[in-house]
């Protein structure tokens, strides 16, 4: 309490009005003189002295004026610095409307948002977008290329971006995530040099997808809603649990790497390479413990069975 009678009386001080004062600290003028009057009694000095409608600084008040200004500028220094409470949100948006009205004092919010979730009924982006922008909350992005996906683009989408010229499909995730307001920070996950150079050369001057970049972004969804893809992010949550150790990650990418190019490629992976002994799609006992890890509310165990049919027939 004691910093915000400082800042009152600072302002009393600087303004040289109480009612001027109050206007700028959004209080009413007897508050503030009883702020000030509870500051003298809790210092134990007299800082003012009241005349009719006009005041004058006692020593103790010149005194403290002239430190407080400093006192004021560290705290704003200290404020800045401070770490702001934030919560990494994966579930309904109805959910997250829930929690940010029990808890007002979260200051950030990071929600999965890219062009392909951005309508998808089960990671419902653009409307934990909007209760976002609702209650005034900054928004960090995470999954803007979703795990990859929006990067080994399937041919038909990657024709798409190629024509508009020699842009990365990456850097039209990534620009379409940043392009909204509120949106302060896009995570991007980079496992070269090369795509950190990709990704300065597009975010260094930043600027919004145009029209005909955002037409094409839409086809691009059109396609992706049309393959029935499997839209596992890769998190991982969901194989920490799993008691027969399965790469449920990995056999849903190499299902979806057959979906895409339909070729041997994919059952070489399952095979060879993400599955051994007892890991197998077929050897999961349907427990159901990856299920309700999993961020994106998957139907884990019947995906699995899709695998099996697919992979080991």
């Amino acid at each position: 309490m004691m910093l915000r009678q400082l800042q009152y009386f600072h302002t009393v001080v600087q303004t040289g009005s109480f009612t001027e004062a109050a206007e700028q600290c959004f209080i009413s003028q007897s508050a503030i003189s009883q702020q000030i009057k509870a500051l003298e009694n809790d210092l134990g000095v007299k800082l003012l002295i009241r005349e009719n409608r006009s005041f004058s600084l006692t020593e103790a008040g010149e005194y403290l004026y002239h430190k407080s200004e400093q006192l004021l500028e560290d705290f704003e220094r200290i404020k800045n610095k401070t770490i702001k409470i934030g919560i990494s949100f994966h579930d309904k948006a109805v959910v997250l409307e829930q929690i940010l009205t029990e808890y007002p004092q979260i200051e950030v919010v990071q929600i999965q948002f890219n062009y392909v979730d951005y309508d998808d009924t089960a990671v419902e982006s653009r409307k934990c977008y909007e209760i976002c922008r609702k209650y005034g909350k900054p928004i960090i992005v995470m999954e803007p290329v979703k795990g990859g996906n929006l990067v080994n683009l399937p041919e038909s989408a990657k024709n798409i971006f190629e024509e508009l010229g020699e842009n990365s499909p990456a850097s039209y995730a990534i620009r379409f995530a940043a392009g909204f307001e509120g949106i302060d920070i896009v995570l991007s996950g980079m496992s070269s040099y090369e795509q950190m150079v990709d990704n300065i050369s597009y975010m260094k001057d930043f600027q919004p997808l145009n029209n005909t970049e955002m037409e094409a972004v839409k086809k691009v969804q059109e396609i992706f809603k049309g393959m029935n893809l499997i839209p596992c992010t890769a998190c991982r949550y969901c194989e920490a649990g799993c008691p027969k150790k399965i790469s449920i990650p990995d056999l849903f990418a190499v299902m979806n790497t057959k979906q895409i190019y339909h070729d041997w490629n994919a059952d070489y992976y399952y095979n060879n390479v993400h599955t051994t002994q007892g890991r197998k799609a077929s050897d999961c006992i349907k427990c159901g413990k990856c299920e309700k890890a999993c961020p994106q509310h998957l139907k884990i165990r019947k995906l699995l069975e899709d695998v099996v049919k697919e992979f080991e027939k």
